[in-house]
């Protein structure tokens, strides 16, 4: 049987910067300010990586944070 790697962290191809999450989120029709995403980010104690003062952070936490955003509204 295979041992699974442990990734404490996200794959770097994953990470985006806050403001192109939320630009991408725009175009789903359920679109979320920049707020709400920051709110995610604490609640949730996600991954950030701060680089030349810019904010990244895995796309695929935030999908699925945004998902459950969208569920809880309907």
């Amino acid at each position: 049987m295979a041992i699974q790697p442990l990734m404490p962290y996200p794959v770097p191809a994953d990470m985006m910067q806050i403001e192109d999450v939320r630009d991408q989120l725009n175009q789903t029709g359920h679109p979320v300010p920049l707020s709400r995403i920051r709110e995610w980010i604490a609640e949730q104690d996600l991954y950030v990586e701060k680089f030349r003062r810019r904010v990244f952070v895995s796309y695929s936490d935030i999908l699925m944070a945004h998902q459950e955003y969208v569920t809880s509204k309907n």
